[in-house]
């Protein structure tokens, strides 16, 4: 008998096709896998953990393998019953990742012992299979409370919809914490039976029970939401929002109805409003600020018109968060309200939602309210108005305003950051009211730029009243500073105090070279501490004392040395001692001591002694520290040359340990003062501790 080709081959392919799939079922050791899982049923705490790390790589390396994984879940559930109890438990952790509804019965077992439910909960709560849930429902009367309620909540958690019966038989029947477990979890499963349930132990139950229960049914809602049944939420939700029940369940009721009642949930939200109850009245103001729906704004909007006094300063607070300008116009007309509350919350309101065009009403009850805090509240709206144009609508206002406002609506363009409003700001610099002038220098100062400056140096040369000198000096110094290139700073202010004769006017300038800071101002004000009028001189000399880094050393130090004004002299010395607490710069270490040295050479008195003692007291080196030993024994300074020396020497414990234990131990030597013993000690011990290392 001849066999076809075709025929052959296809009766081939069967037999590869059976050998292989008879190869995969082959594919693991069963001895192997026995021999591995049977290393864990003897486990107790404290063994070794080796074979159960052996076991969780196996089911590792299962993953991709049906049929071992299979076999490795069958042979757990077998040796459940013979494990120790740590044993149980490790198999449990293993049945919760791979079980299916062939481990459910071994699992079962476990389930209504008190010592191994935990784990048998644990082991079959995520089992997706019908299976798991007959075996949690079987279980639920066979066992203790503690573990009933352990089940109630993993049938809850299932959302096990054939538990309902028995689980509300338990509302009513059980005790306590598993009636209020039962509860909860009808909630979690929702359904309309589990919601009739839920209804009559609200009605039937005691305090506990009934508030379980509305939690529950509040749940339920919460899940039709979910499903998208909105009408029996509603429903629900409505109930729950009444006057009967506790504060922080109609706060979640009327939330609810907020967030899927639309138009219709807007009454109820307007009597949260006005509740007794804070959390009720914080919940709904949230609720007005988020409540979405066609036509929603307008029927808030609307009841403004029907509330009163503090009703309707909530409802105004509430709209202003809701952030739709549509509302304007009914809050607008509630501005000039008989109630300053209303009328205040209303002029809040219009700062957060209002734009250019709500500038002028706020203008107006800023200019003409009698009462303070209304006009400091439309003061605060206006600077938080936002829109293209505000600042230009502010800017025209207060050039008509009365000049009783117009120093408050200058300060506004200030807070505004309003940089388009300098040219204005300029013109009032000039007013001749000093309130409105002092106002508009002090808004340049934050406002004007570089390409303001010459007005302004214009101004304060041209200006005829003093009171607002100050303020435009502290503007003219801010514009300056705002130049990039530093010593282009003072070129403006030179080149005027160059042909300036008027000497009230040079020391205005002068005041702000002070206050610019660069070398073309120190090298201007040091030439004018020594010119013979008084006054350019004072203010020159008082310059120089305050400014800012160690370039004005040696200045100061000349005007010390040389000065018979005792004034000058003392101004010139705390200046410098001031600096040497600064970093030198480019200034060499040598000149800061030759500097020093002259300084202790023209001292005279106690006091400049302590002075510049406080000075070399920052000045760090070995020269400095000789130059303070030389005072230890000066009377009336011996404590100040100390603590000096004490300064300098802890500074230098690591760059020149042996002259600072010299200086301590001549210090040692001459000090009757224990404290400063200490300290001097201290630091030699320090430097012993250094040197060892």
């Amino acid at each position: 008998m001849r066999i076809s080709a075709k025929v052959l081959t296809k009766g081939l392919l069967v037999v590869l096709c059976v050998t292989f799939a008879f190869g995969e079922a082959l594919a693991f050791d069963k001895a192997d896998i026995d021999k591995k899982l049977s290393a864990i049923i003897s486990y107790e705490h404290g063994m070794d953990r080796q074979p159960l790390i052996v076991v969780e790589e196996l089911l590792r390396q299962s993953q991709n393998q049906p049929e071992q994984r299979k076999y490795i879940e069958l042979r757990l559930a077998e040796m459940l019953s013979d494990a120790t109890f740590e044993g149980k438990s490790f198999i449990c952790k293993q049945l919760w990742l791979i079980g299916t509804a062939d481990s459910v019965p071994a699992i079962a077992k476990l389930l209504t012992n008190e010592k191994t439910a935990d784990m048998a909960c644990y082991a079959i709560g995520q089992n997706p299979s019908p299976e798991a849930g007959r075996a949690l429902r079987d279980a639920l009367d066979k066992t203790s409370p503690n573990v009933q309620i352990r089940i109630i909540n993993l049938l809850g958690d299932r959302r096990d919809t054939q538990s309902v019966e028995a689980l509300g038989k338990l509302v009513f029947d059980a005790e306590g914490q598993v009636a209020e477990a039962a509860t909860g979890a009808l909630g979690k499963i929702g359904g309309a039976r589990a919601r009739e349930i839920l209804v009559k132990a609200r009605a039937e139950g005691d305090s506990d029970l009934r508030f379980a229960a509305t939690d529950a049914y509040l749940r339920c809602a919460e899940s039709l939401v979910l499903q998208d049944q909105t009408k029996p939420a509603i429903v629900i939700y409505r109930e729950l929002a009444g006057q009967d029940e506790a504060a922080i369940i109609r706060s979640a009721a009327i939330k609810g109805l907020a967030d899927i009642g639309g138009q219709d949930a807007v009454p109820i939200v307007i009597a949260a409003l006005q509740d007794g109850d804070r959390m009720v009245r914080t919940t709904a103001r949230g609720c007005v600020r988020t409540m979405q729906g066609q036509g929603v704004t307008d029927l808030f909007a609307a009841e403004l018109e029907k509330t009163s006094g503090y009703e309707q300063v909530l409802l105004i607070a509430a709209l202003a968060d809701r952030g739709d300008p549509d509302v304007l116009p009914a809050i607008t007309a509630r501005v000039k309200s008989n109630d300053a509350e209303v009328g205040k919350a209303a002029v809040q309101a219009i700062g957060r939602l209002g734009d250019t065009s709500c500038v002028g009403i706020l203008v107006e009850v800023a200019a003409e309210s009698l009462d303070s805090e209304q006009k400091s509240t439309a003061l605060n709206s206006l600077a938080l108005l936002r829109g293209n144009g505000v600042d230009d609508a502010i800017v025209k206002s207060m050039q008509n305003s009365h000049p009783s406002v117009r120093p408050q609506l200058i300060q506004v363009l200030l807070d505004r950051n309003a940089v388009g409003s300098v040219p204005a700001l300029l013109t009032e610099a000039g007013n001749p009211d000093s309130k409105i002038s002092r106002a508009a220098f002090k808004a340049l100062g934050r406002l004007a730029g570089e390409k303001d400056l010459p007005l302004l140096v214009e101004l304060l040369v041209n200006m005829q009243d003093d009171s607002s000198r100050r303020e435009a000096e502290r503007a003219t110094i801010a514009a300056s500073r705002k130049i990039s290139d530093e010593n282009k700073r003072s070129d403006a202010i030179l080149a005027v105090l160059n042909t300036e004769k008027r000497m009230s006017i040079r020391c205005s300038l002068l005041r702000v070279l002070g206050g610019i800071v660069n070398s073309k101002a120190l090298e201007t004000l040091a030439a004018a501490s020594k010119e013979t009028d008084p006054d350019v001189q004072d203010t020159a000399i008082r310059a120089l004392a305050k400014w800012p880094n160690a370039t004005a050393a040696e200045v100061l130090l000349e005007i010390y040395s040389e000065t018979q004004n005792p004034i000058y002299r003392m101004l010139s010395l705390r200046g410098f001692v001031r600096l040497l607490a600064l970093p030198a710069g480019s200034r060499p270490m040598s000149k800061t001591l030759e500097m020093c040295r002259q300084a202790v050479s023209r001292v005279r008195g106690m006091e400049e002694k302590k002075l510049v003692l406080s000075g070399l007291s920052n000045v760090i080196d070995p020269e400095t520290l000789t130059i303070v030993e030389s005072f230890l024994q000066t009377e009336g300074i011996k404590t100040e040359a100390a603590m000096a020396a004490i300064k300098i020497a802890g500074d230098m414990i690591q760059t020149h340990p042996d002259k600072a234990r010299i200086a301590m131990n001549k210090l040692l030597a001459f000090s009757q003062n224990e404290d400063l013993n200490r300290q001097a000690q201290e630091i030699i011990r320090q430097m012993e501790e250094f040197e060892k290392k």
